[in-house]
């Protein structure tokens, strides 16, 4: 081999050497950059896991606060059946007709007083 041809040949050999030292810092920061993308990709999870939590813990409040509505509702019916029931029973021992309902009982009291 001639001094020319070893000149391009190590010269050749340099630019790879360069090429390969470049390729390993970027391949060092692409990896730094999955790192932190992983790194928030976890966080993110984290979070998402907590709203599922919060979301799932709130759905169960807002089951519980129907079932009350539900329950209070039911003993408000049960209230105005009795409360219609005795009204229908004073109407009748008053003598008032029942298709006059409450206004009947009210006209009943202010012809009385």
């Amino acid at each position: 081999m001639n001094q020319d041809t070893l000149k391009l040949v190590t010269a050749k050999i340099e630019k790879t050497l360069e090429q390969a030292r470049i390729l390993k810092s970027e391949k060092a920061d692409l990896e730094a950059l999955v790192s932190s993308l992983q790194d928030n990709l976890s966080e993110k999870d984290k979070i998402i896991d907590h709203l599922r939590g919060s979301e799932e813990r709130f759905l169960a409040e807002i089951r519980s606060l129907q079932e009350a509505l539900n329950e209070r509702d039911a003993k408000l019916q049960e209230s105005e059946d009795a409360l219609l029931q005795t009204i229908e029973t004073l109407n009748k021992e008053l003598g008032i007709e029942s298709s006059e309902g409450l206004q009947g009982l009210f006209n009943m009291k202010e012809d009385n007083a």
